[in-house]
């Protein structure tokens, strides 16, 4: 994954599939987004390009086209003052002519959704020429929006979420919050879930941070993930919690990760790992250049997940001396330091 201006053995593989097989003008294929993507390339044995991709995040390319604002549901994730803003773009995808057939095109994409992925971003789109729409549906993509010309092709958008069911929490989502919790806690013993008198956010969790609107509250945002195959039948509507997790800003130019709650059932499918990016992409959002969280000493395997991600302890304990005799561990993170 390289970031910044592609290599020139990529630039030159784009030029020859895209300037000189398919007609598209030199100044539509060479645009100064390339300057602020992520490059990924695939390299024979003698450095030359196979396949290459790049992937577009709008946080660094303000007027990046994310397509025609869609109809109805988003799956995208989180949106707030723009449509897409949690969405990135992969597009100029592009593999040399006696390297195609092999996956090269798949495995440039599926890089560059990790790459999304890492930089917190919920949700992919894409520009695809109509005639290889299909590879994309086969990785989970779909359609939106009519179809268009460009350059003389035949496109369409498609879409992907990467984090499925993800959005902001509501009120209405205490009862299901609380459950998700409470099963996590009683994996440890001696942790007990007292919500009127120790969590009483729980019950209006929405409210609890809209701290941004009513200083009084949480400044920040929390979100859910929605575990669509399970009905809740408690609540009355489909989806019940998967996982859980927050951020509020503490500090000038800091924040802290809360409530990092991932469900039994839910587990090893990387989904904690992507809400610490969501949490980070949100933290750079509010120009914050530490991210800092306190953990349960009991919660060992969330700590090996903050360390292998660049949280490291701060020397730093503190007792709650609540109904479950709690004793936390400080943990941070440089956000410049990357």
């Amino acid at each position: 994954m390289l970031p910044g201006p592609p290599p020139a053995a990529a630039r030159a593989l784009r030029t020859a599939v895209f300037v000189e097989e398919q007609g598209v003008p030199a100044e539509l294929e060479h645009d100064a987004a390339d300057l602020a993507a992520d490059h990924a390339v695939v390299w024979d044995e003698a450095g030359e390009a196979l396949a290459t991709a790049r992937l577009l995040d709008p946080a660094a390319i303000p007027d990046l086209d994310l397509g025609p604002a869609p109809v109805g549901p988003v799956p995208d994730g989180p949106v707030a003052n723009r449509f897409g803003e949690s969405v990135g773009v992969i597009g100029r995808v592009a593999v040399r002519p006696d390297a195609r057939g092999r996956g090269l095109a798949r495995a440039v994409t599926i890089a560059l959704e990790r790459r999304a992925a890492e930089r917190g971003l919920t949700g992919i789109r894409l520009h695809a020429q109509a005639a290889v729409a299909g590879l994309y549906l086969g990785l989970g993509y779909e359609t939106f929006g009519p179809p268009d010309r460009t350059a003389g092709i035949d496109h369409v958008w498609m879409r992907r979420s990467i984090l499925p069911g993800l959005r902001p929490v509501r009120d209405d989502d205490g009862p299901a919050v609380q459950r998700l919790i409470g099963a996590v806690w009683a994996e440890y013993p001696g942790c007990v879930l007292d919500v009127d008198g120790e969590e009483p956010w729980m019950r209006a969790p929405a409210t609890a941070y809209t701290g941004d609107l009513d200083p009084a509250r949480y400044r920040g945002r929390m979100w859910v993930v929605e575990d669509r195959a399970v009905e809740d039948e408690d609540a009355g509507r489909p989806g019940v919690l998967a996982a859980s997790v927050a951020v509020r800003e503490t500090a000038p130019g800091r924040v802290e990760l809360k409530s990092l709650y991932v469900a039994a059932s839910a587990r090893r499918r990387g989904l904690g790992q992507a809400l610490v990016f969501l949490v980070e992409r949100e933290a750079r959002r509010r120009d914050a250049q530490v991210v800092e969280l306190w953990s349960d000493t009991r919660f060992s395997d969330a700590h090996r997940l903050y360390e292998r991600l660049g949280y490291r302890g701060a020397g730093r304990t503190r007792d709650l001396h609540d109904l479950s005799n709690t004793t936390e561990i400080h943990f941070t993170k440089d956000l410049l330091s990357e």
